[in-house]
């Protein structure tokens, strides 16, 4: 079979491409990531008090805007449009001057649960990861390195919302930097594994 052959009997196929359904694997992911938490982590003694403490709150809603912020750039329409990454850079720069803050006024920066925090947040991240990925493998991604960054982050951002259920460590010093370094492991893993796997 030649090219013009092959190309016209890709074009005469006319079964549907699969649907990535990248909603509905996150939300699956995202669940596993909690039911492992639960079982093999635990949550913190006293959570429902400290629920609506400040400290408690921020930890949990600067991961969460990580996430938020990577979504639309995972869920784009058009895929060869490519969207700013501003809005990360934007948070990754609020969350360093916020830590240079904290770090300034004597916050705890290396804190009790420094390695477990940097373990388990990538450990976390792993089922969202993989949801992600396999929905993604049912699109073309013109940028694979890109795309794998981008879910590496998300998973990374969720899964540190995720594990601050757990964390005891209060101080900014401490969760911002550390974090925010296994949220950056989380997209330095994803953008290999993106230019591996999702190459087409």
């Amino acid at each position: 079979m030649d090219t013009d052959e092959l190309i016209a009997a890709l074009a005469a196929d006319d079964v549907p491409a699969k649907r990535p359904r990248l909603l509905w694997r996150i939300a699956f992911g995202v669940a596993v990531s909690i039911v492992l938490m639960l079982v093999f982590w635990g949550m913190r003694p006293g959570w429902p008090d400290v629920l609506l403490m400040a400290p408690l709150l921020v930890k949990q809603s600067l991961p969460i805007l990580v996430a938020l912020a990577a979504w639309p750039l995972l869920r784009r329409s058009d895929p060869d449009s490519q969207a700013p990454l501003w809005p990360l850079w934007l948070l990754a720069a609020g969350s360093a001057a916020g830590w240079i803050l904290s770090a300034l006024s004597g916050g705890d920066i290396l804190g009790k649960t420094l390695l477990p925090c940097l373990l388990s947040i990538p450990a976390l991240a792993l089922p969202i990861a993989l949801a992600l990925f396999v929905g993604m493998r049912h699109r073309v991604e013109p940028r694979p390195a890109r795309s794998g960054m981008l879910a590496g982050l998300f998973a990374g951002g969720a899964a540190a919302a995720v594990y601050a259920v757990h964390c005891d460590e209060d101080s900014a010093a401490f969760f911002l930097l550390w974090y925010g370094l296994a949220i950056a492991l989380c997209g330095a893993v994803g953008r290999a594994a993106g230019r591996r796997w999702l190459t087409v």
